[in-house]
């Protein structure tokens, strides 16, 4: 566009902002007449030029009355191939839309529910594509917030729903979750008459195992809650305190008091006349601060006058009642120790009770380690991978903490011990607990694993054979094969498929690991892939995806992708031709063979992390042309109107959230970024390591540099400096 034309535009009304749209729509070739509207802001006209660049019919709604928001979701639906008539009324808010773009795209039309808040809308979707039906609470008037909290609940399978009330709000529905998580008694608290506070300080009591009846009156509030609660687990007498005509900051007084007399004891003086003074019989006494030692001194001159009832009877009105030492008495009548400062009495002190504990009934530290042979090789065929348990077999049992046993001072005063710490109860999945939450016993048959606080019994899919005649396998959990897996069949499990026999040309798709205790021969067709690692005895003409690892004995012929490393063990460990690639390093054995057969090892960064960055990056310079439309009409209307009135114009306020909004979606971006980065820099250092022979003819590439191997032994192939280089082991 030349000045002459954009001057034309200028007196014609135009702004500059708008003349920038349609300049550059002119620049990529689109029909700007369809939206070189003075009634149309620049924030519309962008969306417009965007449809017409990506090919849409979005000429119909090149109309001011649409606001920029509205005819982005009607552009992103048309580019989509929706059905934009569901929901392109100028009536209904551009939130709104989003959801139903977003509800059409998942095959769901959510028409029905318009008549409610967006972000209302947002949580029935989502709660469909879950699976669970949140229509009726929302008709019952429960907001988004804890619509939100119950969905997410019920996606971690908690019964959530037997504990909810309209008046909890979705913060102290938080609470409760929590406590379902942990297998806590939530009855206790779940209920409207608490703030999400008390609720909070209740659930911490249960986590410690306290009895929280002390503080479960709603009267309390939460700073007094947490005062009986601190007391309680510190085996305190809060009876002294836990009353409602004490203020919290009255309460933490008293409560650090009856801890510094536990602490500290006190010292008792026998007269007026000072602490251990000497009474008339030449019998002196005093009792250390803490009140679990006492000491006593006898004039040498009371010798051969005082008795044994004398000394018992000072020690009496001293008031030292326990643990005297009688031997000692003795001795001060038989003229031993006299004028000197001896121990007379011994408190006890408590023995704490022990910490409650769980005991397991299978084994919690079961590596995932195969059996590595004499060779150097691995027994996959003889590797218990997994412990399975049968439904009602007993899983765990949980020991409460002991009360322990009681002190008692020198002067008779009873020391309560404290109480062990009780431990959360675990988190389960496919798992019963009794009554008295103490007997963890299994669901089902299935797989066991304990992982930090959470024990699971995943469901398992035990099958003889794969093939035609049995079908293709789906199923949510991990399958379990004892036989082989023919040709042309294809298995899909959302957890971890392991097969003791052979397999053939198939697809097995899992989201956990994949174990071939025999290996796998592809044809050329076959395919594995993993969200978690991938091993077996062998690969044949097959293609491997592992998100994480590849352990294997040998690969022959197959396309092997680890987003971590692969491992080839043993001194007969090999690679033989295809393409092979791990983020981070290859370990192998051998890699070729004297055939000179051609096998491409690539290691560092993957093309699917490159192209995440590349999404990532383009997102950003897309969220900067959307913040440079909007400031150049925020800075429009900055010019028009002084900050009184445009301040309380909708369209002025609507760009301020955008640009807000849009912020800290960048921020967002950015971080994702920024962890692709740092994920590209762990690379950095990715190695091939071949503990046997490279042989000639391998094109080994580190983040695109590449080199041809010549035959060597023991050689590490690492980049230095730019280039890649093969470098000599050390002998072991």
């Amino acid at each position: 566009m030349t000045q002459q034309e954009k001057e034309i535009y200028l007196k014609e009304g135009f702004t500059t902002a708008q003349i920038d749209e349609i300049e550059a729509g002119i620049e990529a070739g689109v029909k700007t007449s369809v939206y070189a509207l003075k009634e149309l802001m620049p924030q519309q006209m962008y969306q417009i030029r965007l449809g017409l660049l990506h090919g849409v019919d979005i000429h119909n709604y090149a109309k001011p009355e649409y606001d920029w928001f509205q005819l982005e979701e009607i552009r992103l639906g048309l580019e989509e191939e929706l059905d934009v008539s569901k929901y392109d009324s100028v009536d209904i808010p551009s939130a709104k839309m989003h959801q139903m773009r977003r509800g059409l795209e998942d095959g769901m039309d959510l028409t029905d529910f318009l008549k409610y808040r967006a972000d209302v809308i947002s949580e029935i979707r989502k709660g469909l594509i879950s699976h669970i039906d949140l229509v009726s609470y929302v008709e019952d008037g429960y907001d988004a917030d804890q619509l939100r909290v119950m969905r997410e609940a019920a996606e971690e399978d908690l019964d959530i729903f037997s504990f909810i009330d309209k008046d909890i709000q979705a913060v102290a529905m938080t609470e409760i979750v929590e406590g379902l998580r942990m297998n806590l008694d939530v009855e206790i608290y779940a209920k409207p008459c608490y703030t999400w506070m008390q609720m909070e300080q209740l659930r911490l009591g249960l986590v410690s195992g306290v009895d929280t009846s002390y503080y479960q009156s709603p009267l309390y509030n939460r700073r007094q809650m947490k005062e009986i609660r601190l007391g309680l687990e510190d085996g305190l007498e809060v009876d002294e305190y836990n009353s409602l005509m004490y203020p919290s900051n009255e309460m933490r007084r008293i409560r650090k008091e009856l801890l510094d007399q536990r602490a500290q004891g006190r010292r008792i003086a026998l007269d007026e006349s000072g602490e251990g003074a000497e009474n008339r019989l030449g019998i002196s006494v005093d009792i250390a601060s803490d009140d679990m030692s006492a000491y006593i001194v006898i004039n040498p001159s009371a010798y051969g006058v005082i008795t044994k009832k004398d000394i018992m009877r000072t020690l009496r009105q001293a008031g030292i009642t326990k643990n005297i030492d009688v031997r000692q008495v003795d001795n001060f009548l038989a003229g031993k120790n006299l004028g000197e400062r001896m121990p007379i009495a011994s408190g006890i002190p408590p023995i704490d009770g022990q910490d409650g504990y769980y005991e397991f009934f299978f084994d919690t530290e079961k590596k995932r380690l195969p059996k590595v042979l004499p060779d150097g090789s691995v027994d996959f065929q003889n590797t218990q991978w997994y412990e399975h348990v049968k439904r009602g077999q007993k899983l765990a049992f949980y020991h409460a903490s002991g009360k322990g046993e009681p002190g008692s001072t020198v002067t008779g005063k009873p020391i309560p011990p404290k109480r062990g710490k009780e431990l959360p109860q675990l988190r389960c999945k496919g798992v019963l607990i009794s009554e008295d939450k103490k007997t963890y016993t299994s669901d089902s048959d299935g797989r066991v694993e304990l992982s930090g606080n959470q024990l699971e019994v995943s469901k398992i899919l035990m099958l003889t054979d794969v093939n035609k005649a049995t079908g293709n396998v789906e199923f949510d959990g991990n399958v379990m094969i004892s036989g082989t897996v023919s040709n042309d069949v294809i298995i899909k499990a959302g957890g971890d498929v392991v097969v003791d026999g052979f397999v053939e040309v198939c697809t097995i798709e899992a989201g956990g690991d994949v174990i071939l205790r025999k290996g796998v021969n592809g044809g050329g067709r076959g395919s594995i892939s993993a969200g978690g690692s991938v091993e077996g005895k062998f690969f044949e003409s097959v293609s491997i995806t592992a998100e994480k690892n590849i352990t294997v004995n040998y690969a022959l012929h197959s396309n092997l992708y680890s987003g971590d490393s692969i491992t080839v063990f043993g001194k007969k460990g090999l690679i033989l031709g295809g393409v092979v690639f791990a983020a981070r390093d290859i370990k192998v054995g051998n890699l070729g063979n004297d055939m000179d057969v051609r096998s491409i090892v690539k290691l560092g960064v993957s093309d699917k992390v490159r192209a995440e960055l590349r999404k990532a990056e383009s997102a950003i310079a897309d969220c900067d042309n959307k913040l440079m439309v909007l400031r150049k009409g925020q800075a429009d209307f900055q010019v028009k109107f002084p900050p009184e009135i445009r301040n309380a114009m909708d369209m002025y306020i609507k760009i301020e959230n955008a640009i807000y909004t849009l912020n800290l979606d960048r921020e967002e971006l950015e971080a994702r970024r920024n962890d692709i980065v740092r994920q590209i820099a762990n690379t950095q250092d990715a190695m091939l390591t071949v503990t046997g022979e490279l042989y000639n003819n391998i094109l080994i590439e580190i983040d695109s540099r590449k080199i041809i191997s010549t035959r060597c032994t023991n050689v590490t192939v690492r980049k230095v400096d730019n280039r890649v280089g093969i470098f000599q082991n050390a002998k072991n």
